[in-house]
C-alpha cells in the first residue's frame, strides 16, 4: 500500500499544479480583457479624437457583459480568392462598398458559426479589416445596430475571436456619426452575451 501511495502523490501534485495554473490563466485572461476595456474607456473619455470630445457630449462610461472566457474562440480562416464586392447600409441610410476578404469559422455553444470579414474600399490601409456582427441580444441587451470586432488575419489559416472585446460603433453614442451596419451574413442566430452593452444616457 505504501508503494501505491507514493506513486499517487506525484500524480495528485501534478493535477493540483495544472488546476492552479488553469485558475491563474483564467485570472490573467480576465485581467487582460479588463485592461483593454479600460483603454477604451480612457480613449472615449479623454482623447480629443473621441466622439464625445468632438461633439462636446458628456461622457458616460459604457457597460459590459460579465467577462466569460467561453466567448474567446478559435477560428479557421477561409480566404476569399475571387474579388467580390458587398454593399453595406450605413446608419444614415447611405451605402458603402466593401470587398469580401475572408470567412472566420468557429464553434460556440455547440453551434457551428461563421463571420464574414470585409476590407474597406476607398479608405483605410491595406491591413484595415471590418467585422461587424449582430446577434440575438441586438436591440435588447446590446446596441441594435450591431457591434464590431477587431480581428487579425496573418499568414496562418487560424486566428482567434474574442467577443468579450466586442464594442459599439460611434453612432451608438452620437447620432451624427455614420457607421456601417453588419452584413446580413453576420447576423448570428445566437445570443452573444459578451462585450459592450447598449449605451444609454439617462
Amino acid at each position: 500500500m505504501k508503494k501505491i501511495t507514493w506513486l499517487l502523490i506525484p500524480i495528485l501534485l501534478l493535477l493540483l499544479f495544472y488546476s492552479f495554473s488553469s485558475d491563474e490563466t483564467d485570472e490573467n485572461y480576465v485581467s487582460s480583457v479588463e485592461k483593454e476595456i479600460s483603454k477604451r474607456h480612457k480613449y472615449l473619455a479623454f482623447n480629443q479624437s473621441s466622439p464625445f470630445k468632438q461633439f462636446d457630449v458628456v461622457y458616460q462610461k459604457p457597460s459590459y457583459y460579465p467577462i466569460d472566457k467561453k466567448y474567446k474562440v478559435n477560428a479557421s480562416v477561409e480566404r476569399i480568392q475571387e474579388r467580390q464586392i458587398v454593399v453595406l447600409n450605413a446608419s444614415n441610410g447611405e451605402q458603402e462598398r466593401y470587398q469580401k476578404f475572408a470567412w472566420l469559422k468557429f464553434s460556440l455553444d455547440r453551434q457551428l458559426l461563421r463571420l464574414l470579414v470585409l476590407k474597406p474600399i476607398g479608405f483605410g490601409t491595406d491591413k484595415t479589416l471590418f467585422c461587424g456582427f449582430a446577434d440575438d441580444t441586438s436591440s435588447k441587451g446590446s446596441y441594435g445596430g450591431g457591434r464590431y470586432l477587431d480581428v487579425t488575419i496573418g499568414k496562418s489559416n487560424k486566428t482567434s475571436i474574442d467577443f468579450n472585446l466586442a464594442y459599439n460603433p460611434y453612432c451608438a453614442y452620437i447620432d451624427e456619426y455614420i457607421c456601417p451596419l453588419p452584413p446580413t451574413e453576420n447576423i448570428l442566430a445566437i445570443a452573444i452575451e459578451a462585450g459592450e452593452r447598449a449605451y444609454k444616457i439617462e
